[in-house]
């Protein structure tokens, strides 16, 4: 069975995996933190298959909200969310974050390579020090994914 990206279905295979797996469980330790991962621009393909999906008539942007106390503790599909309800917010361009799906088998240059085009909000260093840590489990756990992704 493959999960469509993005879809509800994708987000909890992804916080499954996160939990099943002793490397990410020894990264994420210590840390309780909420992060939301936004994207925009989104192509037609990606509107209309959410639009199908979830009945949702206007669609701006997209966001995968990821909770972590030790653990994954949630994490969810998010349709147009408001960013300020949130401390540590990650914005980007739909197809960068296609480029860092797509660069999974070396997150670290692919991270370096789209820094750039990140808009963060909350503490950079906080983020950076959390991406330091689970970049590299996370990308192991989400290439087990198998994923149709939609684009």
């Amino acid at each position: 069975m493959n999960y469509i990206f993005p879809s509800r279905e994708w987000v909890n295979a992804l916080c499954t995996g996160l939990n099943g797996d002793r490397d990410f469980l020894n990264a994420i330790n210590g840390w309780r933190i909420d992060v939301l991962l936004v994207g925009r621009n989104l192509s037609p393909g990606v509107i209309n298959h959410l639009q199908r999906t979830y009945g949702v008539n206007k669609i701006e942007t997209i966001g995968v909200l990821l909770r972590f106390n030790n653990s994954c503790n949630e994490a969810s599909l998010i349709i147009n969310p408001d960013i300020n309800s949130y401390q540590h917010v990650v914005i980007a361009d739909y197809d960068v974050w296609l480029k860092v799906l797509s660069g999974l088998s070396d997150p670290v240059t692919t991270m370096l390579s789209v820094f750039r085009k990140l808009e963060v909000r909350g503490s950079m260093v906080t983020l950076v020090r959390l991406a330091a840590n689970i970049v590299s489990p996370m990308a192991k756990v989400i290439m087990k994914i198998p994923t149709e992704i939609i684009k």
